[in-house]
C-alpha cells in the first residue's frame, strides 16, 4: 500500500462534487441539509484583511487543509478562516507513519505538506474556484463567500527565497492562467460561474511558520521580507513555550494532571524565548504599521513532547502535542502577550478549540478562531457547526448585535471596562479583562484536566469485516453481550417493559450489574469520543428499579440435570440461562445464602442486599435449586454428583482466599487480607482499626477496602502504591470516590516489612520509588530509590492485593491447569480437559474476574451445554440490520452533550454504608437515553474522522446469494457444491485510496481491532498503483463498452462487467458469463489443468460494482 496521495483533475474533482449533489443532494457524504447556511443577518461575522468573513472559525494549517477536497469539506461545515497546509521549498519529505493519534490528548508527528508545491497550488486553487461556484449554486447570501484563504509557509529565510517557494508566493497573489483554467473546467458543469467574480489572488495574507529551534534573527528577517518586501498582511505563528518551562509545566502536569508527558529541557533551550519575542513583535508592528498592511500572531504551535506511547514510530523520540492539553497553554500565551501589548496585539488563535470555549475565545478579543485537533474526532469537519451554535446562543443570551459588542457586554461586570467612554478602546479592554478572567479559570477547568474523561480505550476485539461491520462497540465489550443501545432506545420511546424483557434476554443478574459493574462497556461508548459515554450502567439500574417483575418463556424440561459449583455471578448466570432452557439446574455454595463473594464483600454502599436477592431470587423462580453450606471436597465430591445423575459439572468457585505480600512481620495482628475485611465489615461485626489505616493494593477491592475502613474508623485511612495514580487498574470511578471522600493515596511507595512490637503492627516499613525507563508498554517501572527507607506508623494493615481460588476438590481428577495455576478451559465452549467439566469465572484464565465478567462466562457455558445436549455446534450470532435514517444519525453525530449528572449522596453524608448513588428519574433517564447515538444501527465513525474524505459511505441491499463451486477443464465444467455469499447490512464503507495517506486516525477510532484503511474494499484510480498490489485492491473502470470493475486477490487479476441481465468475469483460470443469480451460462477454461473456482471474489467484485457506482454517483473511475 502506498501511503502517498495520488490528487484527482479538477475535471474528476468538479465532476464528483456537481453529479453528487445533483443526484444525491450531498457532497462528500455531507448532506445538503447539514451544511452552514450563512444568513445576510449573522451577528458574528468578523472583519480582516479587507474581508468579511461570515463566521470567525476556520481549520487550522494541518490535515484539514492540504486537500482540495479537505478545504472545501471544512467550507461546507461553516469554516471561513482557511489555514493552507505549510509549504516549504523541501516538498518530497518522508512522513513517518501513522501520524496522528487522537485517542484524547492530541499527537501527531507530521507538520508540513505531503505534496510538491506545485500540487499544492492546484489543490488550493481548486478549492478557492470551487467554493465560490459552490456558494453560488447553493444560493447563500452575498455575491461573494466570506472566506479566507491563510497562506502558511516555512521553515527558514534561505527555503523561502527558493525558486519553487518564489513561485508560489506569485501565484498565491495572482493564479493568472490556472485560475481561468479552473473556471473553464467548472464551467462544463456549471455555467453560471462565468458569471462569478472569482479575484485571481487567493491570499493576501501569510502565517509564517518557524521550526523549532529557528533563530530569533531568522523569524525577523523573513517576517520583515513578507511584510516590507512582499506586503502581506502577516502572522507570526508562535510555540506554547513562551510560557517558560516553570510554568508551563505547571499547568500541564500539575494543574491538568497530565504527568505522564514530558516537555524536553531542549524544547524551551531551542525555541524562541519571550523577551525575544516582544522584541521581534515590536519591531514587526512597526514595520506593518509603515507599510499600511495587518500584522499579528498566531497563537500557537503544537507542543515538543516525548514519544512516550506506542501508537508512532519508535524512532520518533518526540511528537507534537495538541486539543484538550493545549487549550490551557496556549490561553496563557494569548494572556502574557495580550497584557505585554495592552490587549492591541492582533491574535488568530489554535490550541484545543472546541465548541465548549469558542464564545470565550472570541469574547477574549481572539479575531479568528482555527481549528485541527477536535474535528478529527467523530463527526469531524461537521462539529465546527455547533462552534457556531453555541457563539450565537451565548451572544443572545446578552443581547449582543456583534463580535465586538459581546465583547463588551461580557466584561460588563468589570468597573474598569464600563468607565471607558472611547468605543474602540472599550472594545480593547473589555478583551483583555475577559481573556485575563478566562486564562486564570482554564487553567482549573475540569473541561481540560486529564482526568476528567477516561478515553483509554476505543478499539474492542472484534475483527473488522470487509462488509457488515456495525455493532455497537458496548455490546462488543460487554462480557454478556448486553443489547445496551435497544434497551435505551426503548428507554427513550418510554416503554419500560420492553427495555427490560430486552435487558434481561442477556444480563442474568441485572440488579447486581445495574450497581456493582464496572460498565467497560462505557470506556468503547463512541460518545465517549464526543463527550462523556453514554449511563449505560444507570439506565440498566433505572430500568430494574421500576419494573420488578420478569416473565420467561422456559422450554419443558429435558430431565437432564447439572451441578454447578458456586453460587457466584458465574454460577447464577449458569443456572439463569440453564433453566430457560429446561435444564435441572442446582448451585451449591460453600457459605450461607447465595451470590458468592459478591454478596459477601460488595459494600452496601455499592450494591445493597436487596438488590443482590432481587437477582438471586428471580433465579430461583426460574426453578434452579440453590443448597448453601455445601462445600465442594468437604460435603461432596465430584463422583458423588456423577452418582447423583448430574451429567454436566460446572466449577464456577470464586477466588475466596485473600494473598499477601510474604514481607516480613505480615502475620502481625493487625495484618489482614481485603477479602477477609470486606467479609467482616459485611456481616457487621465490630472492628476496632485504631485510628491510622493502610491498605495496600490499588485495584477496585483495595478501594473498597479503602473507603469502608474509613467509614468505620475515625482515623486516618491510606492507600500505598509503588507506582502512581495514573497506573492504577481501578475503576476511575471508584478511585474518584476514594479521591472525594479524603483518602490520601501514597504513591512511589513499596511496602518492606511489618514493623510489630509484642506480636503487634505498629509500622510499616518501606521504601520510595521512581518511575524509571518504559517498558514495551510505554508504562515507567517503579524502581527504588537506594537509601530511601521510611515508615508509616499503623494500627491496621488491610492487603488488598489479589485473591486466589482453592482446587482441592479437584485434585484427583486430571484437570489440566494453565501456566498461572488456573482451569485450562476451551475459551469457547468453556470445557475443562474432561469433557462433561466445565468451568468459568475466577476458576479460569488469569484469575479473579469483573462481576460481569464472570456471569458471562456463565452464559458461554450455558450456551455450549445446550448445544452439546443438542449435538450442535456453537454459532456466533446473526449479523443485525435495522432500518435507520442515514441523515438523522448523522446530524446526531454532528453535536456534543454531556451526560445528565447523577446525584451523588454528598461527602459529608458518606459515613454510613447508605447507598451513595441514586436511581435516575424518569426525566433525566428519558433525557440520557436520547444521547445514544444508537450504533447499533449505523457507524461510519471512519468517514467522519478521515480529513481527507478517503473513506466513504455506500448503500447496499440485503443479499443472500448460493454460489457455484465448480471444477473446470478444458473439455468440461461440473458443478462440486454451493456455497452462499451474505450481505445483511444496509450500510458499508470503502477506501478512495488516492485521497489517503494512511495517517492512523481512522484506526484510533474505528471500534473494531482492525484498521478501515487497510481492511476496507480499497479503491484505486491509478492503474501503477493497482498493478503494485495483490491483495484488497480495487479499480473502477470506464470504457466505450460502459463500466467495470477489476480486483485483485491473492495477486492474482479479476475482471467483471455488467451487460443488460448478465455478468462477465474472467481471472487466470476462466472467462465466465453467469446470469445476476450468479448461475453460471458459459464457462471458457484458460488452462489445460483442471482447478476448483469459487464465485466469491466475483461476488464480492459485482456488489462493489453496482453499490458503489449508485452510491457514489461521481466519484472517478480509472480510463481504460
Amino acid at each position: 500500500m502506498s501511503d502517498k496521495f495520488l490528487p484527482i483533475s479538477m475535471e474528476s474533482l468538479t465532476n464528483w462534487i456537481f453529479t453528487e449533489l445533483e443526484e444525491k443532494n450531498s457532497i462528500f457524504g455531507i448532506n445538503r441539509e447539514l451544511f452552514f447556511k450563512p444568513k445576510a443577518k449573522d451577528k458574528f461575522k468578523v472583519d480582516i484583511y479587507a474581508t468579511q468573513l461570515e463566521t470567525p472559525f476556520g481549520v487550522a494549517a494541518g490535515p484539514h487543509t492540504q486537500m482540495a477536497q479537505n478545504l472545501i469539506t471544512a467550507w461546507l461545515s461553516g469554516a471561513r478562516f482557511l489555514e493552507l497546509k505549510t509549504i516549504q521549498t523541501l516538498d518530497e519529505l518522508k512522513v513517518s507513519k501513522p501520524c496522528i493519534d487522537m485517542m484524547d490528548a492530541g499527537f501527531n508527528v507530521e507538520w508540513s505538506q505531503e505534496l510538491k508545491i506545485k500540487q499544492s497550488f492546484d489543490e488550493y486553487i481548486r478549492a478557492w474556484v470551487l467554493i465560490y461556484a459552490l456558494h453560488h449554486k447553493l444560493g447563500f447570501p452575498g455575491k461573494i463567500p466570506g472566506v479566507i484563504f491563510n497562506t502558511s509557509i516555512g521553515y527558514n529565510y534561505e527555503g523561502i527565497q527558493k525558486d519553487n517557494v518564489q513561485w508560489f508566493l506569485k501565484k498565491i497573489r495572482n493564479a493568472g492562467s490556472l485560475r481561468d483554467e479552473a473556471v473553464e473546467t467548472v464551467s462544463k458543469y456549471y455555467p453560471e460561474i462565468k458569471k462569478i467574480d472569482i479575484p485571481y489572488s487567493i491570499s493576501n495574507n501569510i502565517t509564517l511558520s518557524t521550526m523549532h529551534g529557528c533563530p530569533p534573527d531568522e523569524i525577523g528577517k523573513i517576517a520583515t521580507y513578507l511584510i516590507t518586501d512582499l506586503g502581506f498582511n502577516t502572522n507570526v505563528k508562535l510555540n506554547p513555550t513562551l510560557l517558560g518551562p516553570d510554568m508551563l509545566r505547571n499547568i500541564l502536569n500539575k494543574s491538568l494532571g497530565y504527568r505522564e508527558i514530558t516537555v524536553p529541557d531542549i524544547a524551551f533551550e531551542h525555541d524562541l524565548k519571550y523577551s525575544d519575542a516582544v522584541a521581534i513583535l515590536k519591531d514587526l508592528i512597526w514595520k506593518a504599521d509603515k507599510k499600511k498592511i495587518t500584522f499579528g500572531v498566531k497563537l500557537t504551535n503544537t507542543l515538543e513532547v516525548e514519544n512516550h506511547k506506542n501508537f508512532f514510530d519508535k524512532k520518533e523520540k518526540m511528537m507534537y502535542m495538541s486539543g484538550r492539553p493545549l487549550h490551557a497553554i496556549s490561553v496563557n500565551v494569548a494572556k502574557k502577550l495580550s497584557n505585554e501589548f495592552n490587549g492591541e496585539l492582533l491574535m488568530s488563535f489554535a490550541g484545543g478549540a472546541d465548541c465548549y470555549n469558542a464564545a470565550e475565545l472570541l469574547s477574549s478579543g481572539l479575531k479568528t478562531i482555527t481549528v485541527s485537533s477536535d474535528v478529527l474526532r467523530p463527526g469531524g469537519y461537521c462539529r465546527i457547526i455547533q462552534y457556531i451554535k453555541n457563539v450565537e446562543d451565548a451572544m443572545e443570551s446578552v443581547k449582543a448585535s456583534s463580535i465586538s459588542d459581546y465583547i463588551t457586554r461580557v466584561a460588563r461586570k468589570d468597573k474598569a471596562v464600563s468607565a471607558i467612554k472611547n468605543p474602540d478602546d472599550k472594545v480593547t479592554a473589555a478583551a483583555l479583562s475577559n481573556l485575563n478572567k478566562y486564562a486564570d479559570s482554564v487553567i482549573s477547568d475540569p473541561l481540560y484536566m486529564r482526568d476528567s474523561y477516561e478515553r483509554k480505550q476505543s478499539k474492542t476485539s472484534r475483527k473488522l469485516e470487509f462488509f457488515d461491520c456495525i455493532k455497537a462497540p458496548c455490546t462488543d465489550e460487554c462480557p454478556v453481550n448486553q443489547k445496551a443501545p435497544q434497551y435505551i432506545e426503548a428507554i427513550k420511546d418510554g416503554n419500560l417493559k420492553k427495555a427490560s424483557e430486552i435487558m434481561r434476554e442477556d444480563n442474568p443478574i441485572p440488579n447486581i450489574l445495574g450497581r456493582a459493574c464496572n460498565h467497560q462497556c462505557e470506556t468503547t461508548c463512541t460518545r465517549s469520543h464526543y463527550d462523556e459515554p453514554i449511563a449505560i450502567r444507570e439506565l440498566k439500574r433505572y430500568i430494574t428499579d421500576n419494573v420488578t417483575s420478569a416473565k420467561f418463556d422456559i422450554e419443558r424440561p429435558n430431565n437432564v440435570k447439572v451441578a454447578v459449583i458456586g453460587a457466584g455471578p458465574c454460577g447464577l448466570s449458569t443456572g439463569y440461562f440453564l433453566a430457560q432452557k429446561g435444564f435441572g439446574v442446582t448451585l451449591f455454595e460453600e457459605k450461607d445464602g447465595a451470590a458468592g463473594m459478591v454478596y459477601q464483600t460488595i459494600p452496601k454502599y455499592r450494591a445493597t442486599s436487596k438488590s443482590i436477592n432481587m437477582d438471586v431470587n428471580t433465579i430461583k423462580k426460574l426453578g434452579v435449586k440453590i443448597e448453601s453450606n455445601k462445600k465442594a471436597g468437604r460435603d461432596f465430591q465430584i463422583k458423588d454428583l456423577k452418582k447423583q445423575g448430574y451429567k454436566y459439572i460446572v466449577v464456577a468457585a470464586g477466588a475466596q482466599e485473600g494473598i499477601t505480600l510474604g514481607i516480613p512481620g505480615e502475620n502481625a495482628h493487625g495484618v489482614i487480607d481485603g477479602i477477609s475485611f470486606l467479609r467482616t465489615v459485611k456481616r457487621g461485626e465490630k472492628l476496632e482499626l485504631g485510628a491510622s489505616v493502610g491498605v495496600i493494593g490499588a485495584g477496585d477491592v483495595a478501594m473498597d477496602c479503602a473507603r469502608s475502613a474509613n467509614r468505620i474508623t475515625g482515623g486516618k485511612v491510606s492507600v500505598i502504591y509503588r507506582r502512581t495514580i495514573e497506573e492504577m487498574p481501578s475503576h476511575k470511578e471508584e478511585l474518584d470516590a476514594l479521591l472525594e471522600e479524603g483518602i490520601e493515596i501514597i504513591e512511589l511507595t513499596a511496602p518492606k516489612a511489618v514493623i510489630a512490637e509484642n506480636g503487634i503492627i505498629k509500622a510499616l516499613k518501606c521504601s520510595k520509588m521512581t518511575l524509571g525507563e518504559r517498558d514495551d508498554s510505554g508504562r515507567r517501572k517503579p524502581v527504588e530509590i537506594p537509601n530511601s527507607d521510611f515508615s508509616i506508623p499503623l494500627d491496621t494493615l488491610i492487603m488488598a492485593i489479589g485473591q486466589k481460588p482453592n482446587f482441592d476438590f479437584l485434585k484427583d481428577l486430571p484437570i489440566v491447569y494453565n501456566k498461572k495455576g488456573y482451569i485450562d478451559v476451551d475459551p469457547k465452549t468453556m470445557q475443562t480437559s474432561i469433557f462433561e467439566i466445565l468451568a468459568g469465572g475466577d476458576a479460569i484464565e488469569n484469575g479473579p474476574l469483573t462481576i460481569v465478567k464472570a456471569a458471562g462466562d456463565g452464559k458461554k457455558i450455558a450456551v455450549s451445554i445446550a448445544a452439546l445436549e443438542a449435538k450442535k455446534t456453537i454459532h456466533e450470532e446473526n449479523i443485525s440490520n435495522i432500518k435507520c435514517n442515514y441523515k438523522t444519525l448523522m446530524k446526531k453525530r454532528m453535536f456534543r452533550e454531556f451526560r445528565v449528572p447523577v446525584q451523588h449522596l454528598s461527602t459529608a453524608k458518606r459515613e454510613t454504608f447508605d447507598e451513595i448513588v441514586a436511581t435516575l428519574s424518569d426525566r433525566t433517564a428519558k433525557k440520557e437515553a436520547e444521547r445514544c447515538l444508537q450504533c447499533h444501527k449505523f457507524c461510519s465513525t471512519c468517514t467522519t474522522v478521515c480529513p481527507n474524505k478517503a473513506i466513504f459511505t455506500y448503500k447496499t441491499q440485503e443479499e443472500s446469494i448460493k454460489l457455484p463451486v465448480i471444477k473446470i477443464s478444458l473439455d468440461k465444467t461440473t458443478l462440486t457444491s454451493e456455497e452462499i455469499f451474505k450481505l445483511a447490512q444496509s450500510y458499508q464503507t470503502a477506501i478512495f485510496t488516492p485521497f489517503c495517506n494512511e495517517c492512523g486516525t481512522c484506526h484510533t477510532f474505528c471500534p473494531t481491532s482492525g484498521s478501515p484503511y487497510k481492511d476496507k474494499p480499497r479503491f484505486y484510480l491509478d492503474k501503477k498503483e493497482f498493478d503494485a498490489e495483490n491483495n484488497n485492491a480495487f479499480m473502477l473502470c470506464k470504457s466505450r463498452n460502459g463500466t467495470s470493475i477489476q480486483a485483485k486477490f491473492d495477486g492474482i487479476l479479476h475482471s467483471l462487467s455488467v451487460a443488460g441481465t448478465n455478468i462477465f468475469c474472467s481471472n487466470e483460470t476462466a472467462d465466465i458469463k453467469m446470469s445476476k443469480n450468479f448461475s453460471i451460462l458459459e464457462c471458457n477454461a484458460k488452462s489445460k489443468d483442471s482447478s476448483t473456482l469459487s464465485m466469491k471474489n466475483f461476488a464480492i467484485m459485482y456488489v462493489l460494482l453496482k453499490n458503489v457506482k449508485k452510491s457514489m454517483p461521481g466519484m472517478p473511475f480509472a480510463q481504460i
